[in-house]
């Protein structure tokens, strides 16, 4: 946070139950950065992203929610460029950006085109068709009434964005790489997280439908179009890659 030039109002640190020296580092560099307000909760029993989520959105102070994750790293410009277009904008209810991925401890900033600073709105059908960003991208209002579904581990963000699409709210993506995602080597945990995500698409259309967000055709629809990717990315991973930047151009 500290590298950020647009300084945050708070960091909330949410330790869910962590086996290491998490806490130990983030009280040490609170120590050393008292010019920022750091408050760390510890959750008594491991409970997952979403629950962890939930708490510091809940107790936060400010206007506008941001999040990420212990092993991502936000760009240095990234508060500045989203805040001020959600500012200028108030109508927006949630802003997200592309990514890039890393996959060792160290990554390389991009050096920004700001003629490229601008908001792009997200239609209803574009969420349905591909999760438009990733969780530590967004910077989301605070009074919004959803919240991410504590009993999900797998897309619980992607069910998030659609209900808050599908409560008629402004959702836009800002097209520059505002965070840098670690990405873990191995093959067969990617594997199994591509699995599980599928599987996790395929429920959020499900509860879409339930809540009459969307009709019975349009869930068929999306149920087979989620099956149909699960088989393109196992058995012809190119042209699944080259779908998905279709997609998201």
């Amino acid at each position: 946070m500290k590298n950020q030039i647009c300084q945050v109002l708070e960091v909330i640190c949410i330790d869910d139950c962590s086996s290491d020296r998490t806490i130990k580092t983030i009280e040490t560099y609170r120590s050393q950065n008292q010019d920022l307000s750091i408050q760390i909760l510890k959750n008594p029993a491991n409970s997952g992203p979403s629950i962890a989520r939930n708490l510091g959105w809940d107790i936060a102070r400010g206007d506008y929610i941001a999040f990420l994750d212990a092993d991502d790293v936000w760009h240095p410009e990234k508060i500045a460029i989203q805040y001020s277009l959600m500012i200028q904008n108030p109508h927006v209810s949630v802003c997200g950006h592309i990514y890039r991925t890393f996959s060792t401890e160290e990554c390389c900033f991009d050096s920004l085109n700001i003629d490229e600073v601008k908001l792009h709105s997200i239609t209803k059908n574009q969420v349905l068709f591909s999760n438009p960003f990733v969780t530590p991208s967004v910077l989301i209002k605070k009074n919004i009434s959803y919240r991410f579904q504590p009993r999900k581990h797998y897309c619980e963000d992607y069910l998030l964005w659609a209900q808050i699409c599908f409560n008629n709210h402004s959702v836009s993506i800002i097209k520059l790489p505002l965070v840098y995602v670690f990405k873990s080597n191995d093959y067969q945990s990617l594997s199994s997280n591509k699995i599980n995500m599928r599987l996790g698409d395929l429920k959020n259309y499900y509860q879409l439908w339930q809540e009459k967000k969307i009709n019975l055709m349009t869930m068929s629809f999306f149920i087979v179009y989620s099956i149909s990717k699960l088989l393109l990315l196992i058995f012809l991973p190119k042209v699944h890659c080259l779908m998905r930047q279709q997609i998201d151009s």
